[in-house]
C-alpha cells in the first residue's frame, strides 16, 4: 500500500529534463500538418489537419514564428478556415512552445460561445493540450485557461479588457465588429505586448467591414483593412486551368479573375452559369476547378503569395523583393475557400438575390453581409450625390478656368463659410444665367471658431475681397453675399452672432438690401440648417429676439437664414447630375484636382448618400464632407437673394452682363489675366494678435 503512496522518481527526474529540452524549431504550420485533429461536431471534416484543404492558410501560419514580423493580419470572408490559425497557434503554443496569450473578441456571448463549441472541443481532441490544462476550478473557464508554462485569457474587447492586461501573442478576431470608441485597436493592443519586443506576435483577423471601397488612401482608415493597408499586401495567385496564366481572386492585384454570371434569369439559372474570367484569355472556369487552382498556387516556388514589391507574370515568374515590413498581411477573398456553400455559384446566388432585395425595399443591409461576408470584399456604399463617383466630378475639371478669377458668364458671387474642427472653410461661388455655376475659389481660415473673436474677424478679408475678370480689363467683381454657419461646437454660435454684430458696425461691410421673396436680404448673416425633413425650405429668422422680424432688421439684432439642408441638396445633386452646358450646370477649375487618386475635394462633394425618407447623411461615418456644405450654403445665399427668380431677360443691374453690371468695380487693365493665387494668402492673413491664425487657400 505504501509503495503506492509515492511518485516515480525516475517519472520526476524524466519530466524535469524534458522541461529543459528546446522546442522543435518548426512552424505553425507545420506543427499543424503532424498534429491537429478535426473534430467539427454535428457535421464538417473529421479527421488530420491537411494543407491541401486550404493551402492559402499555410503561409500566415508560417509567419506567426518569425522574428522579423511583429504583426500577421488576415483579411477573408466568413467560412474560410481564418480562424482555424489562431487555434492551430495556440495548439503549438501548448504543446510545445509555451507563451501567455490573450483572445480578443467582440462581446462576451459570442465569445464564451467560441470557447464551448471551439476551444474547449479542440482541448479534448487533443491529448498535449488536455495534460497541460490546469486541474483547478480557476484553470478552466469560459474566460481563462491555465497551461502548463501558460495563460490564456478570453476577452471582450472594450475599455476595461484593454488595460492592465499583457502578453507577448495577442489573437485579435473579427476587429471590424469591436466598438468604434475603441479606436484604433492595434495601438492598444501594442501597448499590451510592448516589453516583449520582437519575441511578441500581434495576430488580427476579420472581415473587411469597415472598408468603405478599394482605393487604400480613401477607404482603408479603420479596422482590418486599414491593418492590411500597412503591412506588406500579399494576395494569391492561381493558374488558369485551360491556359495556365497566372493571375488573383483579389481584387486589387494586377491581373484580377473576376466572376460572370448573368444580370437576368432566375437564381437557380444565375447560379449554375456563374464561371470565374481568366483575365488574360477570357477562358471561363467552372468551380470544379479551383482546388486544383489553389493546390497549383501553393506548390509554386513562392507558394501562391504575392506582396508588395513583387510581380508575377503570366508565366508565373517572380521578379522583385518582397517590402520589408513589421505587418505580413493575407487578404482571403470567397472564391477561394473550400467552404463555401454552392461554390462560385452560391456567391453570385446570394449577390444578385441581395441585390434585387435592395433594389425594392432600398436597404443595403443585406447586400453589404453578402459582400463582406461572403465575398471577402469590402463594401462600396453609394457614391455619394446623386450616386455620382467623385473621380466623374474631377474628370469634369476644366484646365482653362483659372482660381479665383471670374471667368466670363458669371454674373455675381455668393460666398459660404463652415466653422468647425479648429479652422474655417471658405468657398465663392460664381452664378449665370439658369443658374449655371463656377467654383471660383476656396480656402481655410487656422483658427477657434469657438472662442476666439480676433479669429472670426480674419474672415472680414475673405468677404470683402474682390475677383479679377478674365476679360483683362482690370475690372473686378465684389462678394455680392456672405454665409457663415452658426452651429457647430459650444461656444460657435455666440461667437458667430458677436462678430455680425461687430461686423455691423463697420462701413460697407454688412447691409441690408431689402426684401425679396419676403425674405431680408443681408449681404453677410449667419446661417443654420434645420433639422426636421419638412422645415421650410429658406427663412430669415431673428432668434436672439421676441419682436418683429421689421423692427428687428431695423435695430440690428441678428439675422439667421434657417434652411432646409435636404432640399438643398438635392438641388445640388441635380446641379451635379446635369453633363450638358447651360442651366444650373456646375463647372470646376483643374486646380480642384488632387495629383492623383483620390481627389478629395471630390471625395468630400460625393461624402452623403440620399435616404429613402429623404435625408442626406454621410455614407461613411467620420469623412469630411465640408465641400460638399460650402456648395450648398453658397446656394442658399445665392436663392436668398432671387437667384431662383431673375428674369435673365432682364436681370437686375447687380447680374447684368459685365458692360452693365452695376456692381463691378473699375480698375486699371491689364494684359493678362491674373494667375492663380495658390497657397497666397488674402491679404497676407495673419493676425497681430493671433499669428497662427493664417488664410489659406487649397489645404
Amino acid at each position: 500500500m505504501l509503495e503506492n503512496a509515492y511518485a516515480d522518481a525516475y517519472q520526476i527526474v524524466r519530466e524535469a529534463l524534458g522541461a529543459l529540452v528546446p522546442p522543435a524549431r518548426e512552424t505553425v504550420a507545420q506543427y499543424a500538418s503532424l498534429n491537429r485533429r478535426l473534430t467539427n461536431q454535428g457535421g464538417g471534416f473529421v479527421g488530420r489537419w491537411h494543407h491541401e484543404k486550404a493551402p492559402y492558410l499555410v503561409a500566415p501560419m508560417e509567419t506567426l514564428t518569425r522574428l522579423d514580423y511583429l504583426t500577421t493580419v488576415v483579411v477573408g470572408p466568413g467560412q474560410s478556415g481564418k480562424t482555424e490559425i489562431a487555434q492551430n497557434w495556440l495548439l503549438k503554443s501548448v504543446a510545445n512552445d509555451p507563451g501567455d496569450m490573450l483572445w480578443y473578441m467582440q462581446t462576451d456571448p459570442g465569445l464564451e460561445a467560441f470557447v464551448k463549441s471551439r476551444i474547449n472541443t479542440q482541448i479534448d481532441g487533443h491529448a498535449e493540450m488536455a495534460m497541460q490544462l490546469g486541474t483547478r476550478p480557476v484553470d478552466d473557464s469560459l474566460h481563462f485557461k491555465r497551461f502548463a508554462g501558460m495563460r490564456v485569457e478570453f476577452l471582450s474587447a472594450n475599455d476595461n479588457n484593454l488595460i492592465n492586461k499583457s502578453a507577448p501573442r495577442i489573437v485579435a478576431d473579427e476587429v471590424d465588429a469591436y466598438p468604434e470608441s475603441l479606436g484604433d485597436v492595434k495601438a492598444l493592443l501594442d501597448v499590451r505586448r510592448q516589453t516583449f519586443g520582437r519575441q511578441s506576435m500581434l495576430l488580427a483577423l476579420s472581415h473587411p467591414d469597415r472598408a468603405r471601397g478599394l482605393i487604400p488612401e480613401r477607404d482603408w482608415t479603420a479596422g482590418i483593412m486599414a491593418l492590411y493597408g500597412d503591412s506588406d499586401r500579399r494576395v494569391w495567385y492561381w493558374p488558369c486551368p485551360h491556359c495556365g496564366a497566372w493571375s488573383s481572386p483579389v481584387p486589387i492585384a494586377a491581373r484580377h479573375m473576376a466572376m460572370t454570371y448573368p444580370e437576368e434569369g432566375t437564381l437557380d439559372e444565375i447560379e449554375e452559369k456563374a464561371r470565374l474570367v481568366c483575365p488574360v484569355n477570357g477562358c471561363l472556369i467552372e468551380d470544379r476547378h479551383r482546388r486544383a487552382m489553389n493546390l497549383a498556387a501553393y506548390r509554386s516556388s513562392f507558394g501562391g503569395w504575392i506582396g508588395d514589391g513583387q510581380e508575377l507574370s503570366q508565366d508565373g515568374v517572380v521578379s522583385g523583393d518582397l517590402v520589408a515590413r513589421k505587418s505580413a498581411g493575407f487578404w482571403i477573398v470567397g472564391t477561394m475557400s473550400p467552404f463555401i456553400l454552392g461554390g462560385i455559384g452560391g456567391l453570385a446566388r446570394a449577390r444578385v438575390k441581395a441585390e434585387r432585395e435592395s433594389e425594392i425595399d432600398g436597404d443595403d443591409k443585406s447586400l453589404r453581409q453578402v459582400v463582406v461576408k461572403q465575398w471577402g470584399f469590402p463594401y462600396a456604399p453609394k457614391r455619394g450625390i446623386g450616386s455620382l463617383d467623385a473621380n466623374v466630378l474631377a474628370d469634369r475639371c476644366e484646365p482653362d478656368l483659372k482660381i479665383a478669377v471670374v471667368p466670363e458668364g458669371v454674373r455675381f458671387l455668393t460666398g459660404s463659410c463652415d466653422a468647425n474642427g479648429g479652422r474655417f472653410e471658405w468657398l465663392v461661388r460664381g452664378w449665370g444665367v439658369g443658374g449655371e455655376s463656377w467654383v471660383i475659389d476656396k480656402g481655410r481660415v487656422n483658427g477657434d471658431p469657438a472662442t476666439s473673436p480676433e479669429d472670426w474677424d480674419l474672415l472680414l478679408p475673405v468677404i470683402q475681397h474682390t475677383y479679377p475678370l478674365a476679360d483683362g480689363s482690370g475690372r473686378r467683381m465684389p462678394i455680392r453675399a456672405f454665409g457663415f454657419d452658426s452651429g457647430g461646437e459650444a461656444g460657435v454660435t455666440q461667437q458667430a452672432y458677436a462678430a455680425w454684430r461687430r461686423w455691423r458696425k463697420l462701413d460697407g461691410v454688412v447691409r441690408l438690401y431689402g426684401r425679396i421673396a419676403g425674405r431680408d436680404a443681408w449681404t453677410v448673416l449667419p446661417t443654420k440648417g434645420a433639422n426636421t425633413l419638412m422645415a421650410p425650405r429658406l427663412q430669415v429668422t431673428y432668434p436672439d429676439t421676441a419682436r418683429k422680424s421689421n423692427r428687428a432688421a431695423a435695430g440690428g439684432t441678428v439675422p439667421v437664414a434657417q434652411f432646409n439642408p435636404n432640399s438643398f441638396k438635392d438641388d445640388l445633386a441635380g446641379q451635379l447630375q446635369k453633363a450638358d452646358l447651360g442651366d444650373w450646370y456646375v463647372h470646376f477649375p483643374y486646380v480642384l484636382r488632387s495629383p492623383e487618386e483620390p481627389h478629395l475635394w471630390f471625395e468630400q462633394l460625393t461624402s452623403e448618400i440620399r435616404l429613402k425618407n429623404g435625408r442626406w447623411e454621410k455614407a461613411v461615418r467620420g469623412r469630411r464632407n465640408e465641400a460638399l456644405d460650402l456648395m450648398v450654403l453658397a446656394h442658399v445665399v445665392a436663392h436668398l437673394h432671387g437667384l431662383s427668380q431673375i428674369d435673365w431677360m432682364k436681370p437686375p443691374a447687380w447680374a447684368a452682363p459685365w458692360d452693365k453690371n452695376t456692381s463691378l468695380i473699375a480698375g486699371a487693365p491689364t494684359k493678362t489675366s491674373p494667375a492663380p493665387s495658390g497657397a497666397t494668402a488674402i491679404p497676407d492673413g495673419v493676425s497681430p494678435k493671433n499669428p497662427k491664425s493664417a488664410v489659406h487657400r487649397f489645404r
